[in-house]
């Protein structure tokens, strides 16, 4: 398998090709990359650009404290570092993904915008990256009953269908993993460390052959385990799944750290199991806005648990409650088309928590239209603010382009909203994008085509 002279540069930008010693260069961040990536596309620039003569003479006018024209052209400088680790890498069955991959998460770019891992290192199954499923967190020192539960509820998401997204850490995250698999099910792993021994295992090796397991990691594929690292990945292991359950949490580490970002971004719907072990923190974790889910496995619904919905919310527990200052139950933030690719997620949140509670008060059905232009019904609780945009936004630009300045004033929407929808509509072509200036247009052969 090649690799792009792009996918070269990203990777010498953003990667780690050995084990880091004191005084190296630093790579990218993926908050780093984002903004030069963004940098870039604006002067109409890619990463391979960089490759060729020295990139100080093609970033004029790049200023940034963090990343110096001596730190881009040390890190472009690794070629021969690059060649060795990728060399080594491929023929152990790895391969390496970017943002502009067509198998790249979409779930990530949705809901963590530019902040989005750069590169991807992988083995296994790619499709099943965009295949969604429950994330199963909890413990590494979890009890012999947890990880009895763990493994039956992995095989339980193997008979309803789902497939698990968990971490690959001993305990809960890994009895999960191989619960669903020797299930027959499907499984998604979000390693911190380790990847390159981990696609060689025994334990994996054979899911890995039938498709059924792919194994990823945002982290240097040699790296050994750093508990910095392990906490980064949690947000990943939640942006890749519909639902989440923690098993068993402390009260501090990282599945407690996981959890709470969950619940403060409103990536997933939140549920813990229940417990009577007074040292847990999954009571806490329901205080703060997440759900309970019965100790019983047989009771356990996965069709609530991926609706957000449950009888409990109010009494028992809540999904995404006032307890953190978030949206009510109810409120979008449950599937992944409804995250926004935004960095100001407190004021994308307010704005769509307004327009929701805008929307309940209105009559409870919403009249779309089908590709053949057929008139339909759906009822509110089924139709995302998506969903209502693209209505609004067909009717205005339908007959003639407008710009985004019209469409704020209209649609009276925070500046980063519009944007983040626009640009998805433009990526479902429901618009095309014109230039000088740049306006949108309504693609009418896709006139009304909603899912509704």
């Amino acid at each position: 398998m090649l690799i792009s002279p792009n996918t070269q540069a990203i990777l010498l930008l953003t990667s780690h090709f050995s084990k880091a010693e004191r005084g190296s260069i630093k790579p990218l961040t993926p908050k780093e990359w984002g903004r030069f990536a963004l940098w870039l596309k604006e002067k109409s620039l890619i990463p391979e650009h960089l490759m060729t003569g020295r990139p100080g003479d093609l970033l004029n006018g790049w200023s940034d404290k963090a990343i110096t024209f001596d730190r881009i052209e040390g890190l472009m400088g690794r070629g021969s570092a690059l060649a060795l680790a990728m060399e080594k890498w491929l023929r152990a069955g790895l391969w390496v993904m970017t943002r502009s991959d067509p198998d790249y998460p979409v779930r990530f770019k949705q809901r963590l915008g530019t902040d989005s891992p750069a590169i991807l290192f992988g083995c296994g199954n790619r499709s099943l990256l965009n295949g969604g499923g429950l994330a199963v967190i909890g413990s590494r020192n979890a009890t012999d009953k947890e990880l009895a539960y763990s493994r039956d509820l992995g095989a339980l998401a193997a008979a309803e269908g789902y497939s698990i997204v968990s971490g690959g850490a001993r305990g809960v995250d890994e009895t999960s993993m191989l619960g669903a698999l020797e299930a027959g099910g499907t499984v998604v792993g979000v390693l911190a460390d380790s990847l390159l021994r981990a696609c060689s295992s025994a334990k994996y090796r054979k899911y890995l052959m039938a498709n059924n397991l792919v194994l990823i990691s945002t982290f240097y594929p040699e790296a050994g385990f750093n508990a910095g690292n392990a906490m980064q990945r949690n947000k990943y292991i939640y942006c890749l799944s519909d639902a989440a359950l923690v098993v068993q949490s402390g009260t501090k580490g990282g599945t407690w750290s996981g959890a709470m970002e969950n619940l403060k971004k409103q990536w997933v719907p939140l549920w813990v199991k229940r417990t009577n072990d007074e040292s847990a923190g999954n009571s806490a974790i329901v205080e703060g806005g997440a759900a309970w889910v019965s100790e019983n496995i047989k009771e356990v619904d996965f069709t609530a648990l991926f609706s957000g919905k449950t009888p409990d919310a109010g009494t028992d527990g809540r999904l995404f409650g006032p307890a953190i200052g978030v949206a009510k139950e109810g409120a979008p933030g449950c599937s992944p088309e409804s995250h926004l690719e935004s960095e100001s997620d407190s004021t994308v949140a307010d704005e769509v928590q307004s327009q929701h509670e805008e929307t309940i008060s209105r009559p409870n059905r919403i009249e779309g239209y089908t590709e053949e232009g057929a008139a339909t019904s759906s009822p509110v609780e089924d139709i995302e603010f998506y969903d209502l945009f693209l209505m609004k936004v067909r009717a205005m630009c339908g007959d003639s382009p407008k710009t985004t300045d019209e469409l704020v004033d209209v649609l009276e929407l925070n500046k980063i909203q519009l944007d983040a929808w626009l640009k998805r509509a433009v990526a479902d072509k429901k618009l095309n994008k014109l230039s000088k200036p740049v306006r949108y247009q309504w693609i009418s052969t896709q006139q009304g085509a909603l899912p509704l």
